[in-house]
């Protein structure tokens, strides 16, 4: 579960904003993961309570996830598909060398206060 410390990285990062923008409270927190990056959005869910529990900053905080679809061109025949929906291999052609164009990503988006 890899997702607990990147979660408490991205917590982190919204206090450290907030801090240096005077906000005494975070309202928003708005996180960017794609489906090839490794994470697990549903896990970010569940543990963020406890990722913010006791620290007042966070008292009522929204948390809000974006998956980004992980896409590929195949190098074959030039189809763009979804990799996770078709197992990794091109759905027209059935090969597996491709150009990943999307969907690696885990960033924080954006910060309310």
């Amino acid at each position: 579960m890899h997702e607990i410390g990147a979660l408490y990285e991205a917590v982190k990062i919204a206090e450290r904003v907030a801090i240096e923008n005077g906000a005494k409270q975070v309202k928003l927190l708005s996180l960017t993961v794609g489906e090839l990056s490794g994470y697990l959005p549903y896990f970010f869910e569940e543990y963020f309570p406890i990722v913010v529990e006791g620290n007042p900053m966070f008292e009522d905080t929204k948390l809000v996830i974006d998956t980004v679809k992980g896409e590929a061109l195949c190098n074959e025949c030039e189809s763009l598909y979804n990799v996770m929906k078709n197992e990794g291999k091109c759905p027209k052609c059935g090969s597996r060398d491709k150009t990943i164009l999307g969907g690696q990503e885990f960033k924080v988006e954006s910060i309310g206060f």
